[in-house]
């Protein structure tokens, strides 16, 4: 039953839940990876592509406060706070431009300083002064919040930040969609309905989005394999209504427990990395990528799972800090020539691409 279901899978056919089930808790780790290599050649050849990306985290104090987070502190008298201007930002962008970004990624804590004029006149001004880059900002969670303090519907929200110059949106803030994990881990924080709305929008209006999921802390495979199956349904939908735009990417986030309250947990292994990722390849046929964000699953398993349904890695990730507050390892950038080197231990051709997934031909900047 394993091989026919793995065979299935690497032609393209959809799986059920159920199946998919049976392959993350049966199906031997080499046969897992082989299948869905197979369907990320078929779509992707030995392309593996990445960008020149940024970080800017305007700041990182959250009301929020979920379990799952060392990023956040609560209030600003914690002396590890922080909470940047417009301007400062902008000067910041001007300085990582010289690093040849063609992106910059821009989420943070969510509390009432932070509002959705804010972030119109941040995106205007960046767009004003570095219009060539794109910027890939505010996860639903933060349109939410940013749109109850204005008083306004998501769509509003959403029309606004995108008038200013929001061009996509990420990924983060959909942890696991299951209730009962969600009540663990981020009970503060809306929940998975709000979330798929809020995408939803985005798709309906013309932007494009990216999917996330947290794993390796409290859920079950079950409750993994059902948050991409839902996942799956809002991309139908989005493509049998032909709307302008749809998720781009899904990307697996394994939990990095160090800092959090969940110190105690010894996060997820190799395997069921490996495991994740390549299920998610063969349950998410209708999403173009699966993305591998390095800073979280480490260089050499990122390299590894590249023969695992990955073609994707986020970028250089400059200055990240999210993940970085926990007890990762991993550095806070990579130059395109280390991602470049990643991608060929792992057997492909690293090939550099724009936030909507265009290739950039020119020479990789090492600094």
């Amino acid at each position: 039953m394993i091989d026919a279901i793995l065979t299935r899978a690497a032609e393209g056919e959809r799986i059920t839940a159920d199946e998919a089930v049976t392959l993350y808790e049966q199906a031997p780790l080499e046969d897992l990876g082989a299948a869905a290599d197979q369907v990320a050649r078929r779509l992707h050849g030995d392309a593996v592509t990445y960008n020149v990306n940024a970080h800017l985290n305007p700041t990182n104090i959250c009301v929020v406060g979920c379990g799952l987070c060392a990023f956040a502190v609560w209030t600003d008298h914690d002396p590890r706070a922080y909470a940047y201007s417009v301007d400062q930002l902008v000067d910041r962008a001007q300085e990582l431009s010289d690093l040849g970004i063609t992106e910059l990624h821009i989420v943070g804590g969510m509390t009432k300083e932070f509002t959705l004029e804010y972030y119109e006149e941040l995106f205007r001004e960046l767009k004003s002064t570095l219009p060539h880059v794109a910027l890939t900002a505010l996860t639903a969670v933060e349109i939410d919040f940013c749109a109850k303090l204005a008083k306004v519907g998501h769509r509003e929200a959403l029309e606004r930040t995108m008038a200013a110059g929001h061009d996509t949106m990420p990924g983060g803030g959909a942890e696991v969609f299951s209730p009962r994990v969600r009540k663990i881990i981020a009970d503060r924080k809306v929940g998975s309905d709000t979330w798929l709305e809020v995408h939803r929008d985005a798709h309906r209006m013309g932007m494009r989005t990216n999917a996330t999921l947290l794993f390796g802390h409290f859920e079950t495979p079950a409750e993994k394999v059902d948050h991409m199956v839902q996942l799956r349904e809002v991309q139908d939908e989005a493509l049998r209504e032909q709307q302008p735009a749809a998720f781009q990417a899904f990307i697996p986030l394994p939990f990095l427990p160090g800092n959090t309250e969940f110190a105690y947990l010894p996060g997820p292994s190799r395997e069921e990395k490996l495991r994740t990722i390549a299920v998610s390849r063969l349950v998410l046929d209708n999403f173009p990528h699966i993305k591998g964000h390095w800073v979280m699953l480490g260089e050499e398993i990122t390299s590894e799972a590249l023969s695992y349904g990955l073609d994707d890695l986020s970028g250089t990730l400059t200055e990240e800090r999210i993940a970085h507050a926990t007890t990762v390892q991993t550095p806070l950038g990579l130059t395109q020539d280390r991602i470049c080197d990643l991608v060929r231990a792992g057997g492909k051709q690293p090939r550099e691409r724009d936030t909507l997934y265009e290739r950039m031909v020119r020479e990789p900047v090492s600094a």
